[in-house]
């Protein structure tokens, strides 16, 4: 159904707290500015990576980190400004925080409210008060959006029936590069949400092992070893990156590393976007075994698998990651059907039906 052009597009209020530079949330936006007027409000410390912004009607930023209570009062309110001066078709809320934050607002509200779950903070803990508040706080929502079929199992069995589920693939990619590193050198793509959980050990300790190991480093640092390590001699970091240019950058490397530490719920069942970079990049990714989605990845030939996450072997480990670097096929067919392009229609009508 297309909205007639002489007619408005209905408004959408489009809750993170993001500054507009996040991949998903950046191919989110885009896709739902073809059916709506998006406001969006976020945090952050500047609107300089706010890639959303040119697709956006209005763009509000609050000044700061969303950690401090500070900040969070004053992008409270300006929620509450915006809920009672705007006439909101529908509200996309990214994760279970806001929904808790504004819980007074949305529970009355009349507007259609999508709850959009990819880092689940109920993946966490089990503990039983964490889980009578999940099951309060998803009573909200019209439609609760996750990113793959594995996660909507995880969903409380009450809500799955208004549970979607909006693949993490990446827009399709056409511009695949030349490899750059040379047959006995290995360069590792470290990107995304980059700290100690994710592979900054991993990273320091092949890179102690040979000069020949460079690492390219994208996007957003969150703990020191990690910030000691982009400025390591053999480690270029470029900074926060559209999703075009990393697949670029990716295309030019060995491997994208994609591991997560086995610490709860959230990160077993973690669905990396790496993946499905690494077949639109012809990348193959670095994976650890305890992660339910590594499985995928071995049967498709997509990467490389680590035993475990807490590896100790790191020469034997850097020896097979230069031999078995160009072994790694990705069928055309994936590159077609793992595109964003074919299932963002499935956002659209979480808002519409």
């Amino acid at each position: 159904m297309s909205v007639p052009q002489n007619m408005p597009l209905p408004k959408l209020l489009y809750l993170c707290i993001n500054d507009g530079s996040d991949t998903r949330i950046n191919k989110e936006i885009r896709t739902l500015a073809s059916r709506f007027d998006i406001i969006y409000l976020g945090i952050g410390r500047d609107d300089s990576q706010a890639f959303v912004k040119p697709f956006c009607s209005e763009f509000y930023l609050i000044k700061g980190h969303h950690k401090s209570v500070a900040t969070l009062i004053r992008y409270f309110f300006t929620f509450v400004k915006l809920y009672f001066t705007r006439r909101f078709r529908s509200i996309h809320v990214i994760n279970e925080q806001l929904l808790l934050i504004f819980f007074p607002f949305l529970i009355w509200s009349r507007r259609r409210i999508a709850a959009d779950i990819f880092d689940s903070i109920f993946l966490r803990s089990g503990s039983s008060a964490v889980r009578s508040l999940q099951s309060l706080l998803y009573r909200l929502p019209s439609k609760i959006i996750v990113t793959d079929d594995n996660r909507k199992t995880l969903v409380p069995k009450e809500f799955q029936s208004k549970t979607v589920v909006v693949e993490n693939y990446p827009y399709a990619f056409h511009n695949v590069q030349p490899k750059v590193a040379g047959d006995d050198e290995l360069l590792i793509l470290y990107s995304g949400s980059l700290g100690v959980t994710r592979g900054t050990l991993l990273l320091t300790e092949l890179l102690k092992r040979s000069p020949k190991v460079k690492v390219w480093m994208i996007g957003w640092v969150y703990d020191e070893p990690t910030r000691q390590l982009s400025q390591h001699p053999q480690v270029r970091f470029w900074g926060v990156k559209t999703q075009q240019e990393t697949m670029r950058l990716a295309s030019e490397c060995d491997y994208i590393l994609s591991v997560y530490e086995p610490i709860n719920d959230n990160n077993l069942n973690a669905s990396p976007n790496k993946i499905y970079d690494a077949v639109q990049s012809q990348t193959p990714v670095i994976i650890n075994a305890e992660i339910k989605v590594a499985q995928f990845v071995t049967e498709n030939g997509l990467g490389y698998k680590l035993d475990s996450y807490y590896t100790t072997d790191f020469d034997m480990l850097l020896q097979e990651l230069i031999s078995q670097k160009k072994a790694f096929l990705f069928d055309p067919d994936f590159r077609r059907r793992y595109t964003w392009e074919a299932i963002e229609q499935k956002l659209v009508e979480a808002h519409l039906h």
